[in-house]
């Protein structure tokens, strides 16, 4: 732990030459350490096994350590708790389990101490181990506490969102949105600003996307949801927003389809006199066009994502063409 003038110092160890003038005694889940100097009794954390025990990012072939969310090489020790998960979503997933003590959630922020999987050191947070030296991952961020080796995955940390993002950085492959207060591609030149558009969750599962670890999809409308569920959606035969029911993307090949289908089945003569009055959820205006059972096309902007407000018959004279010559 850091002493009061902030360097790293040994506290206890397994090994009988570095603890010889030391007594400990188990009371209440902590080690207490009794030493001859002046600096007072320790209390060191008491873990199970299966704390302790090291954990893969590659799963059985145990080359790489860490998880099947991150390559790391240490875990983190829970603020609250005091307990050791390898990441925050190694947390939430013990969270899940019905058969094991539920635990609060992990701040990411409030995270003072590591476990070193190498040496199995317990100590202050940092890039590298202080007894055996290891680089714990490539990219360490000190405030999210976040430790990542994969090899050719890009992080960096926003101070806006104050969080880790993937990507190269700010003015380099992503820019902060403060209206939206999310981090938008260079390359998004279509983007549209909802304010707090991050902050709520997906329409689709309804976990929140802020901190989410799936990629996500932004919408023609600007409305956001994970890419996931966004297949879903698709492969539902759905093809509008299920917030503000636009397009979700451009639909000018469906829709010329559409005309087609109209083209090819005409109405019957008994609804030749038959209007629809519609409103169009692309272009938030309103019209009256032919009734037809295929699809109601906005008079507007052409599309075919309307909703009929009511229908009405017309009388056949107010139904011909009109004269469009110049005499």
């Amino acid at each position: 732990k850091n002493d009061k003038t902030g360097k790293i110092k040994l506290v206890w160890s397994r090994d009988p030459d570095n603890s010889a003038s030391a007594t400990t005694t188990a009371q209440g889940g902590l080690l207490v350490v009794k030493t001859d100097g002046s600096g007072g009794d320790a209390k060191i954390p008491l873990f199970s096994a299966l704390e302790l025990a090291p954990t893969y990012h590659d799963g059985a072939t145990g080359a790489v350590l860490g998880c099947p969310h991150y390559a790391r090489a240490c875990k983190l020790r829970h603020p609250a708790s005091g307990r050791l998960y390898t990441c925050r979503l190694c947390c939430e997933q013990d969270r899940e389990n019905p058969l094991k003590e539920n635990d609060s959630p992990l701040d990411r922020y409030a995270v003072q101490e590591i476990y070193c999987m190498r040496c199995s050191s317990l100590q202050p947070s940092g890039e590298f181990c202080v007894k055996c030296q290891t680089r714990f991952a490539k990219y360490n961020c000190n405030l999210c506490h976040l430790y990542d080796d994969g090899p050719s995955k890009k992080i960096y940390h926003c101070p806006f969102c104050n969080v880790c993002r993937s990507g190269q950085g700010l003015g380099i492959d992503y820019r902060h949105c403060m209206r939206c207060n999310a981090c938008v591609s260079l390359s998004d030149d279509q983007h549209h600003c909802i304010n707090q558009k991050l902050q709520s969750s997906c329409p689709i599962c309804h976990e929140s996307m802020f901190e989410s670890t799936e990629p996500l999809r932004g919408l023609k409308c600007g409305h956001v949801l994970h890419w996931s569920c966004y297949d879903m959606l698709r492969r539902s035969q759905s093809y509008t927003c299920p917030l503000c029911k636009k397009s979700l993307e451009d639909m000018k090949e469906y829709f010329a389809m559409m005309d087609a289908a109209v083209r090819m089945q005409p109405m019957p003569a008994a609804y030749l006199s038959t209007m629809s009055n519609i409103h169009c959820q692309d272009c938030n205006q309103s019209g009256q066009v032919p009734y037809h059972f295929v699809g109601l096309k906005c008079p507007h902007c052409g599309s075919y994502n309307s909703r009929e407000l009511c229908r009405v018959q017309v009388a056949p004279a107010s139904l011909q063409a009109p004269n469009l010559s110049n005499g």
